[in-house]
């Protein structure tokens, strides 16, 4: 009987000693090729996603600058004299701009985003502020005022250069 469980241990031992082994072996090699598989898929998808990233970050880059105060008010001339009527049009022109790039959002980062958001209620409050000048008596002197005083809009400038740091940060290796 002692020779039986020494013949089984024989066997045995060695048999499960070299299953461990396999086992070992083989999920190594699935583990690396799911890593593989995944690697590839990401670097896929990364080639497929950045010229959509670009493309955000132009859209994004050109909103800024067609909603700076002294952009708007060259590109938008008074359609009469009521001030608030042209002060509406305007922000509502900035609306409907951010409305056509509101999806740009998810490629750009949150810092970004709140920028530009800031940015676009900072000019919609400038043009707010301009408009209860009392001194000013029809949209056209709204207009000269806003291309006088607001000739750059520091607030989009800080968010494009956001957006140019963040461009950078993508490429960076």
């Amino acid at each position: 009987m002692n020779i039986n469980l020494e013949l089984v241990a024989l066997v045995t031992i060695p048999t499960m000693v070299v299953g461990l082994v396999s086992y070992i072996g083989v999920s190594t090699i699935v583990k690396n090729e799911a890593l593989k598989q995944k690697y590839y898929l990401l670097k896929q998808s990364q080639k497929e996603i950045l010229p959509m990233k670009l493309q955000a970050f132009e859209r994004l880059t050109l909103f800024l600058d067609r909603i700076s105060i002294s952009k708007l008010l060259v590109r938008i001339p008074p359609v009469s004299d009521e001030i608030n009527a042209y002060k509406n049009l305007l922000i509502a022109t900035i609306d409907q701009e951010f409305e056509h790039n509101l999806t740009q959002q998810i490629y750009v980062s949150d810092e970004s985003w709140k920028g530009l958001l800031v940015a676009k209620n900072t000019i919609i409050s400038q043009l707010h502020k301009m408009a209860e000048d009392e001194s000013l008596s029809k949209a056209d002197d709204y207009r000269k005022k806003g291309l006088t005083n607001y000739g750059n809009s520091s607030a989009t400038e800080i968010v494009q250069s956001m957006l140019r740091t963040e461009l950078r940060d993508l490429f960076r290796v």
